[in-house]
């Protein structure tokens, strides 16, 4: 039952194969889990080339979005200070991902 209770799971990884490979392991549970909803979400990523790494070696889950490398969000954690306040690229980036998890984990979208 534990699955019933989920809307939706996000893998979150770093454009990596190491983290690929976890995420893989971590599919594989939240299936056993019975969660029907594996979102795959890129963190940490610098470029173009980091999405399609990300993209291409999915391990069979819709990539939902990517969120930026963004330095600020290391002066947030020493200062502090909420990240959302020194790094506005990433705060913009998680928004759009809430709004596209909300399109998308609907059980009609």
């Amino acid at each position: 039952a534990t699955g019933d209770a989920v809307d939706a799971t996000l893998i979150v990884v770093e454009p990596t194969a190491r983290s690929l490979g976890t995420a893989a392991q971590i599919k594989k549970l939240a299936e056993d889990l019975r969660m029907q909803r594996l979102f795959l979400v890129g963190s940490r990523v610098q470029d173009e080339a980091d999405q399609a790494f990300i993209a291409e070696n999915s391990p069979g889950l819709p990539v939902l979005g990517f969120l930026p490398e963004d330095p600020g969000v290391r002066e947030a954690d020493r200062s502090g200070q909420p990240a959302f306040d020194t790094a506005p690229a990433l705060a913009q980036a998680a928004r759009s991902l809430a709004h596209e998890l909300q399109a998308r984990a609907r059980p009609d979208g």
